[in-house]
């Protein structure tokens, strides 16, 4: 497996994956295929091409994009010190071989490195139980729920929204800080 950021000229096997991942798993995604930009290769073209403010990470395995994870920084003055992990997909074929941890170990040292992060913050469906042992895994913590937020051919999911703040010294994920709210 070979992780790396994508660039402009990985826009059309990152929608194509993008595509499997929103059909394959409706509820693990805000997006649906018929709303989602995402599935637009200029569009995402476009965003590749942003180096400052987001980075998109694939995980490759004989050349092929197997996974992905994105990582943006908050644009508004007062929420400078955060960013924002969205968009994360492994490939069937890929689960538990540790793609997951890597492409998320990707983006957070890319959010390290934007000077003044403090903290990253990614939200998962109740459904998706690995990718929130992976998240919990890597230091995560809950801090809210919010119900009934996804709704897709008359099944509803709550969506859990997690923080991981940042230690500029070791890495770690400091406890306390944020009050659990489920």
């Amino acid at each position: 497996m070979d992780i790396r950021r994508l660039h402009p000229e990985d826009a059309t096997t990152f929608v194509t994956l993008r595509r499997e991942a929103l059909e394959a798993h409706p509820l693990a995604f805000g997006a649906s295929v018929e709303d989602d930009r995402g599935l637009s290769a200029e569009f995402v073209r476009a965003s590749l091409a942003d180096e400052k403010e987001q980075a998109v990470f694939g995980c490759f395995e004989s050349r092929k994009l197997c996974g992905v994870v994105g990582v943006i920084r908050a644009n508004r003055a007062k929420q400078r010190h955060k960013a924002t992990i969205w968009g994360m997909y492994v490939a069937p074929a890929l689960r538990g071989r540790g793609a997951g941890r890597a492409l998320l170990e990707a983006a957070i040292a890319h959010a390290r490195s934007w000077p003044g992060v403090e903290q990253v913050e990614l939200s998962v469906s109740d459904v998706a139980e690995g990718a929130r042992k992976l998240y919990e895994a890597a230091g995560f913590r809950l801090w809210g729920r919010e119900p009934r937020a996804l709704r897709w051919q008359g099944q509803t999911v709550d969506e859990l929204h997690f923080v991981r703040e940042l230690s500029k010294a070791d890495g770690a994920s400091p406890e306390g800080g944020f009050e659990r709210t489920v």
